[in-house]
């Protein structure tokens, strides 16, 4: 993640993220830019680290944002889908966040749909 430009108001980051899924059959690739409006506190805020994880707030929310179209390619391509969480156990087993079972519920209605 760069910093790309900063205002009184706003801050651009740019990011890149490589994913691999649980087993390791498929890295996805998902990068782009993202724009905090709001000033100096809302900066803080977005790059403020999560105690439990060690990783900025603002990759979490780029990651939940990124993880129904990564979900969506998946199954569209059939290939196992990437981890719902951000930053996921060693041992491979994980339990869904509610707003992450909302998006992967979501995913899988729009692909009935399409089908």
């Amino acid at each position: 993640m760069d910093e790309e430009n900063r205002t009184n108001d706003e801050l651009t980051l740019s990011f890149l993220l490589m994913i691999s899924t649980k087993p390791s059959l498929v890295k996805y690739e998902v990068g782009g830019k993202a724009v905090i409006s709001g000033g100096r506190k809302a900066f803080d805020a977005a790059l403020e680290v999560d105690e439990s994880t060690k990783v900025p707030r603002i990759l979490h929310t780029i990651y939940q944002r990124a993880f129904m179209s990564l979900f969506l390619v998946s199954s569209v391509i059939e290939s196992p889908y990437p981890p719902p969480d951000l930053i996921h156990h060693p041992s491979g087993k994980h339990e869904l966040r509610p707003e992450d079972q909302v998006a992967v519920d979501a995913a899988q209605a729009e692909q009935q749909v399409a089908q």
